[in-house]
């Protein structure tokens, strides 16, 4: 990621095409999440200065000081921007704002594997608005679990929407920062069993994601239609996540395939992706998120 921000979602990104005409289909998202004109307009202009390179976190938030007077981190001041409107417009999704920004847009991370000819559209929003942190913990477990679920959920709707609206080539959310296991997988020194060929993020399976009937082969169709949750694996992952693991699928307005079987973002325990992620992504044929890491 550009920067090391741990007050926002760091995956929900939507994946274009770089020579598409995405600023229209992205006028159409922000209008459906309630934005004006003037909003929208404003918006636009800054992603079209973070594509061109011109605008990047690291110089744009440099400067900023803590309330002790020591210079504030990059990463914090992203974080406040997603609860303080600043130089991201805020869009209310019902209950909690979220902002739509370019991830490592002109490789301003400079990170090795970066792919010119792909734009990744980021739906940013303060972490706590999909773990639950930000939740009343005096409404008990039960009533804070489902609420954790229908945020969950509406993120999912984000991620359909943006897909559908730019006709993505691929789309993606997953638990906290996992981005880094696409990259990870081809290192031998990071992982027990290295791929030999370099790996895109649509070679795995996330808890959310929208795949371009282009990307895929004709029988997708009946992959996903085939596509079964294993009871035996499910009773291996805590029994309070349960009603909230399933299969949701459906087909978009552009033809893009959506798949969602994680709601509760947040809440993965260990050995969960072993579980409920690799068996789900060998039925698809494609990698699990579930990499063997090297002590």
């Amino acid at each position: 990621m550009p920067l090391v921000v741990h007050g926002r979602t760091k995956d929900a990104l939507v994946i274009v095409p770089v020579e598409t005409d995405w600023r229209a289909g992205v006028v159409t998202f922000l209008e459906g999440l309630g934005g004006d004109a003037e909003r929208i307009e404003r918006h636009i202009a800054l992603l079209d200065e973070r594509a061109a390179g011109r605008q990047p976190w690291a110089t744009e938030l440099a400067g900023r000081t803590l309330p002790n007077g020591r210079a504030m981190p990059p990463g914090r001041a992203y974080a406040e921007m997603l609860i303080n409107e600043d130089l991201l417009p805020l869009y209310d999704v019902g209950g909690f704002p979220v902002s739509l920004d370019l991830h490592n847009p002109a490789n301003e991370a400079g990170v090795d594997d970066y792919d010119p000819t792909v734009l990744e559209l980021a739906i940013v929003a303060d972490v706590g608005a999909f773990t639950g942190a930000t939740l009343d913990s005096g409404l008990g477990p039960e009533v804070i679990t489902a609420q954790r679920a229908a945020h969950g959920a509406t993120l999912g709707v984000l991620v359909a929407s943006l897909a559908d609206a730019v006709r993505a080539r691929f789309a993606y959310a997953d638990i906290s920062t996992t981005g880094w296991r696409v990259p990870a997988a081809t290192r031998p020194e990071s992982v027990v069993h290295p791929s030999s060929n370099r790996l895109r993020a649509w070679d795995f399976l996330w808890s959310i994601n929208v795949w371009d009937p282009e990307l895929v082969g004709p029988d997708w169709p009946d992959r996903l239609a085939r596509l079964a949750l294993d009871p035996a694996r499910l009773a291996e992952i805590d029994r309070h996540q349960w009603p909230h693991v399933r299969l949701e699928r459906r087909r978009l307005d552009y033809g893009g395939y959506f798949l969602q079987y994680r709601f509760l973002f947040g809440a993965e325990g260990r050995g969960d992706r072993a579980h409920l992620d690799t068996p789900l992504a060998s039925q698809l044929g494609l990698r699990s998120t579930n990499l063997q890491l090297r002590a």
